[in-house]
């Protein structure tokens, strides 16, 4: 039987489907692969094939172990003016913003979860130096985290990498996500995130694996099969202040959550994205921004992308998912 269930902290609705795991054509195919090539321009060595390096975190004989550049195709340009522009009803800002490459790793790896821990705790340090220092121009208002890992999720280089976007406005759904749990704050006096927490522990059935300070989960509200969120347990709003101690931890419960997903579900592609509060304060969540350390919890979530969407989903902004998260977290345990 079928069901409509609510994703509170995403403020949506999603249909529970299962009898739509027997449909046809359902997984997309993966016999088409994203070509190697000997001069892919994220390997070491190949550095002259890239723009001038941003940042890197390197080992102690000077050899790069990730490294940023900007993107060469990119969606913003920090060289543009962040003006707003009204052109009769309308408003517009030319296309001001940052829009920047992490190469994960100096081996021509093609899996991020092929990646070990100790290259996953980097990829996170590095994530953290890019959005601490970003911040520093106050024109920058949010940062946009993700990785789009093989064909079916939007890679178009073979080489693991991950993009950063920041941009000079808040997109309307993190504004409207952030206004919804700030309302929960005030209402009940505590974090909706908290209340996930507690209740996930406390019910178990959606649980893939805990640490220390940090929980996975597969979401009651799910809107993709298999898809999983890495939260903390307690107070942490933003991953630009997370000790590195606690990142490590992240990597290690990362590492062992893709490998499970890997185990299940053998060739897939993916989306990791990390949701992270506005960098600085504007005029539409002022109210809220001094706050935000009280109500919202930086968080890291896995979307396994196995089937494709359609009308309905781009309609009305609702997926239908064919596979119950309890399920799914029992499967991945």
């Amino acid at each position: 039987m079928s069901e409509i269930r609510y994703d509170p902290l995403h403020d949506l609705y999603t249909i529970i489907a299962p009898d739509r795991l027997t449909r046809p054509n359902l997984f997309p195919l993966h016999d088409e692969k994203l070509e190697e090539t000997a001069h892919c321009p994220f390997c070491a060595g190949h550095e002259s094939m890239t723009p001038t390096e941003i940042f890197s975190i390197k080992d102690d004989k000077g050899r790069w172990l990730t490294r940023v550049i900007p993107n060469l195709y990119k969606a913003l340009a920090i060289e543009n003016s962040d003006q707003r522009k009204e052109e009769g009803i309308y408003d517009r800002i030319d296309g001001f913003g940052a829009h920047e490459i992490i190469v994960d790793t100096p081996q021509h790896i093609t899996l991020f979860d092929a990646l070990d821990e100790k290259q996953m705790a980097l990829w996170l340090q590095t994530i953290q130096a890019r959005l601490n220092d970003l911040r520093k121009d106050s024109r920058l208002v949010y940062l946009s985290i993700f990785k789009n890992q093989g064909k079916h999720a939007g890679s178009t280089l073979p080489h693991v990498h991950t993009q950063l976007i920041g941009m000079p406005v808040v997109p309307t759904k993190t504004r409207d996500i952030l206004t919804h749990l700030y309302r929960h704050y005030r209402e009940h006096g505590r974090s909706l995130f908290q209340d996930i927490v507690d209740y996930e522990l406390e019910q178990g059935s959606r649980v893939v694996a805990e640490s220390g300070h940090f929980i996975a989960y597969c979401p009651y509200g799910s809107q993709f099969a298999f898809e999983v969120i890495l939260m903390p347990k307690t107070a942490m709003g933003d991953i630009g202040s997370c000790p590195k101690a606690l990142l490590e931890e992240v990597a290690k419960l990362l590492h062992k959550l893709l490998g499970t997903l890997r185990r299940e579900l053998k060739e897939f592609d993916y989306n990791i994205y990390i949701q992270n509060p506005p960098l600085q304060k504007t005029y539409e969540i002022e109210d809220l921004f001094g706050e935000i350390p009280a109500f919202y919890r930086w968080y890291l979530r896995i979307i396994p992308r196995l089937y494709q969407t359609g009308g309905f989903e781009l309609q009305n902004n609702m997926t239908i998912n064919p596979l119950p998260p309890e399920k799914a977290a029992g499967l991945l345990r």
